[in-house]
């Protein structure tokens, strides 16, 4: 006696998922960017540089953050003897 095909949507492994979906997009928008920096080289290297300087930022914006929430204050020395401190007003 032979049994029926197995259920398509039941197989292992396929089973898609809002993150699986996401990556997917991922890799076809990054085939493209590869693409164009391949034929775009300097412009490539410039957006390159750009990414890797707005994630440098990114994390020291969220260091700045996290040491000003924990310390309550923020003091500043961008030119020798001036003195810049940035404290949260108590309510």
């Amino acid at each position: 006696m032979q049994q029926p095909p197995s259920d398509p949507g039941r197989r292992p492994g396929l089973n898609p998922t809002w993150r699986r979906i996401a990556a997917s997009y991922a890799l076809v928008l990054a085939f493209f960017v590869l693409l164009w920096a391949i034929s775009q080289p300097l412009a490539g290297l410039g957006a390159l540089a750009v990414l890797a300087g707005l994630f440098v930022g990114a994390k020291r914006a969220a260091r700045l953050r996290r040491c000003f929430y924990t310390c309550d204050a923020l003091t500043l020395r961008p030119f020798g003897n001036v003195r810049i401190t940035i404290s949260q007003v108590e309510n």
